[in-house]
């Protein structure tokens, strides 16, 4: 992708799954990487090690997006590390299961709320301030969902905090456009990833899902990563506010029979 050598990129959720995916193709891109992670030490030292075998220079940091009183100081330090920041993918987010009725009290919203469209907020406001006060132009990429655009049960907490992140990113790009701060919306389909390839791979749930994509198989992390580029890239400079959907085509057919 043109102008990504030596991009300054801060990706949040970096441990596992579609944000490893992202820092692994963004590193082959020759991005500089601050990698963000909460639990998992494991999993982000081994994309640590992942990026730097593939040559690019990368730093883990860790924050807790469910305590939004630390996004101020975990961004200042994001954005010390390679002296300012050209890019920040909001990867972070939390994928939760309720009904609207086991969750009465709206504990599980308030919480996937915090970490799917709060702390978005607030990093990429951050990092607009930051990017003003340099002078300089910056590009934004929200790792959404399919769900912001149909959805089912169980996921009220997951889709509302989707189609807000969706909703947000349009707005902050219109305001943000003057300073040349480009915010767009990468909405992946079904993506095995750590915590789901056992359940998604057998065969009988396999052929269920693929049996409903056009594309006829999942996505996968680095399909995911190689899309983030593109948003990052100079092939979309004048592509803002806009949602890239990559789900083999299982939005657009909707839910009708197979004929």
């Amino acid at each position: 992708m043109n102008g990504l050598k030596d991009k300054r990129v801060l990706i949040t959720g970096a441990s596992s799954g579609i944000g490893a995916g992202m820092a692994r193709v963004l590193a082959r891109e020759g991005c500089r990487l601050v990698l963000h992670f909460n639990r998992n030490q494991a999993g982000i030292e081994k994309t640590l090690k992942a990026v730097t075998e593939l040559g690019a220079e990368a730093t883990i940091l860790q924050c807790d997006f469910r305590q939004p009183e630390t996004l101020n100081g975990f961004f200042k330090q994001a954005w010390s590390v390679f002296e300012g920041l050209d890019g920040l993918v909001n990867n972070a987010g939390i994928v939760s299961k309720t009904t609207a009725l086991n969750d009465a009290d709206g504990t599980q919203f308030l919480e996937t709320m915090a970490v799917n469209l709060h702390a978005p907020y607030l990093l990429s406001t951050a990092f607009a301030q930051a990017c003003i006060l340099a002078k300089q132009p910056g590009a934004i990429v929200n790792n959404s969902s399919i769900h912001a655009q149909a959805t089912c049960e169980w996921f009220s907490a997951y889709a509302a905090s989707k189609a807000g992140l969706d909703a947000m990113s349009k707005v902050h790009a219109v305001e943000w456009g003057q300073h040349q701060i480009r915010v767009n919306v990468l909405a992946p389909g079904v993506v095995p990833v750590e915590r789901t390839d056992k359940i998604l791979s057998h065969p009988k749930m396999a052929k269920k899902w693929h049996d409903k994509i056009p594309a006829g198989r999942y996505g996968t992390t680095d399909e995911m990563g190689e899309a983030t580029a593109y948003l990052l890239s100079d092939a979309t400079a004048w592509m803002t506010g806009s949602v890239l959907t990559l789900d083999g085509g299982l939005i657009a057919r909707g839910n009708y029979p197979s004929r």
